[in-house]
């Protein structure tokens, strides 16, 4: 069973992933369009090359500060597991009979 910080971890690389595909189309676009040169789309093309350069800083900066939340989410975890582990298994316990109840009902 993969932990919530694997999940959060992997839906951010998914979501990076996805960002930087669209940020490289949007520099292969750019490129396609070297040849073509009259004065509306060389200010298209400098206000993109800013705004790519934007998005990348920005995509960069918010990945570090997931993975510093991740870490930190993570650590006071790990934390309150080794602090209260009888609570723990108490609340697990729980919510493991209350998911086997709900089951057991939409079997019937």
């Amino acid at each position: 069973m993969e932990s919530t910080s694997s999940i959060a971890q992997s839906a951010a690389e998914h979501a990076n992933g996805q960002i930087n595909a669209f940020l490289q189309n949007v520099e292969d676009l750019t490129k396609a369009l070297k040849d073509v040169e009259t004065p509306d789309i060389s200010r298209v093309k400098a206000k993109v090359k800013i705004a790519l350069a934007a998005a990348k800083s920005a995509v960069a900066d918010t990945a570090t500060q997931l993975r510093g939340h991740a870490r930190e989410v993570g650590s006071r975890t790990d934390g309150f597991v080794r602090e209260n582990p009888w609570q723990v298994i108490g609340i697990a316990a729980v919510i493991g009979l209350a998911i086997g109840f709900v089951a057991s009902r939409r079997s019937d």
